[in-house]
């Protein structure tokens, strides 16, 4: 039985390591799909590829659709609108900084939301690992920023930030509706979500689709939307066999793999001060999962 139980949660880590692996990749997809798609357009049109494979998959599978309840819409409504603009701002920023960098800054203003949504809408307490761990996102953000205060100001390293807040608060606020409701059914309403506000963005900003002729974006933006479904898949396959603490530790490893594509695909090779920064960021984001199983432990 324990061996069967080891198995299982060695099969949870591999499931989550290849989730970060996918991850990773999201910036190389927005760099290979580049101008061919605006902003908005590509997002929509993603969602809504990943909504005809999440429908299959709940028809198929028969998932069953379960009525939302008044007292969960508003939480549905609170946890999708805001974030809907996210993969919009991410693509941009994918686009206009490098990879890593961007992956560092997203994953700084992460933690600050999920810890910042955890306090108002769970009333969590704010302990010392988090009190640290926002220490060393700061120190991580100086190493990185400090040669160079003016990048501060640069509106894509704003979007990257906006990004990673916003993906913080959508971590955390599945928690209060994803107990009621199957995930496929909460990733079809995400994606119909995002589909409807950015098609509207798309309209407004009068963004074109490349034709059917542009194979390459066409493949690009598919390759991006599956990848996605995959990515949710084994994220979610992964926590059923691996204690949440344990994979919060796997999950920043997208880090270093998007360092690693950034490298080897977009020859992006970074200051010593940017990886330095970036370290003590991954530390930040693990340090609240280590924090809690130390203090476990004491217990």
């Amino acid at each position: 039985m324990a061996t069967r139980i080891e198995n299982k949660s060695f099969g949870g880590g591999i499931y989550l390591l290849i989730s970060a692996l996918i991850y990773g990749l999201y910036g190389v997809y927005s760099r290979f799909i580049g101008a061919s798609f605006g902003s908005f357009s590509q997002s929509w049109v993603r969602s809504f590829i990943v909504l005809m494979i999440v429908v299959v998959l709940l028809l198929v599978k028969k998932f069953e659709w379960k009525r939302i309840e008044r007292k969960d819409i508003k939480w549905f409504l609170i946890w999708i609108i805001p974030t809907s603009i996210q993969p919009v701002i991410t693509f941009t920023a994918f686009n206009h900084l490098p990879l890593a960098t961007t992956y560092f800054l997203i994953y700084s203003t992460m933690i600050f939301g999920g810890v910042l949504s955890g306090k108002i809408f769970f009333s969590e307490k704010f302990n010392f690992a988090k009190g640290l761990s926002f220490l060393f996102i700061f120190v991580g953000l100086v190493l990185i920023y400090g040669s160079d205060i003016s990048l501060a100001t640069n509106i894509y390293v704003v979007l990257a930030l906006i990004s990673g807040l916003l993906v913080g608060f959508w971590n955390t606020l599945t928690k209060k509706v994803s107990t009621q409701y199957s995930e496929f059914q909460m990733m079809s309403l995400d994606q119909f979500a995002t589909m409807i506000v950015c098609g509207i963005g798309a309209f407004f900003f009068r963004e074109t689709l490349p034709p059917p002729s542009n194979i390459n974006a066409w493949f690009w933006i598919i390759v991006f939307a599956v990848s996605g479904v995959v990515t949710v898949f084994f994220l979610i396959r992964g926590f059923k066999y691996v204690e949440a603490q344990v994979g919060s530790l796997i999950l920043p490893m997208e880090i270093v793999f998007a360092s690693i594509f950034g490298l080897l695909i977009f020859g992006e090779v970074l200051k010593l001060n940017t990886y330095l920064g970036g370290l003590f960021i991954v530390f930040a984001a693990i340090l609240p999962a280590i924090g809690n199983k130390i203090l476990g432990e004491r217990k």
